[in-house]
């Protein structure tokens, strides 16, 4: 190992202040030399919005008391079955 005695004493030097140098710049031609376009915009005719009203007649006309809760999903349970015994055929 080595100890104190033995190993090299380096002296330093204290680091100089950077200073700003007063020199001129050389102008540089841009590197762009493209005139920019005037942007050409189309005009577009807005047509006339149409709204669509989409109402589930089922849900909202129906009342909401605890009859009616049993008894509507009785009635889309009659029309399914119904759809799927005419999608195979059974009746007409």
């Amino acid at each position: 190992m080595p100890t104190a005695s033995t190993a090299k004493k380096v002296s330093t030097t204290p680091r100089k202040r950077r200073t700003r140098k007063a020199t001129t710049t050389k102008k540089v031609a841009p590197l762009n030399t493209t005139v920019a376009r005037p942007i050409v915009s189309e005009t577009v005719k807005e047509q006339p919005k149409v709204q669509e009203v989409v109402t589930i007649k089922s849900l909202k006309d129906y009342p909401r008391d605890g009859l009616s809760l049993v008894i509507l999903p009785l009635l889309y349970l009659e029309a399914f079955t119904k759809e799927i015994l005419k999608a195979t055929g059974t009746i007409k």
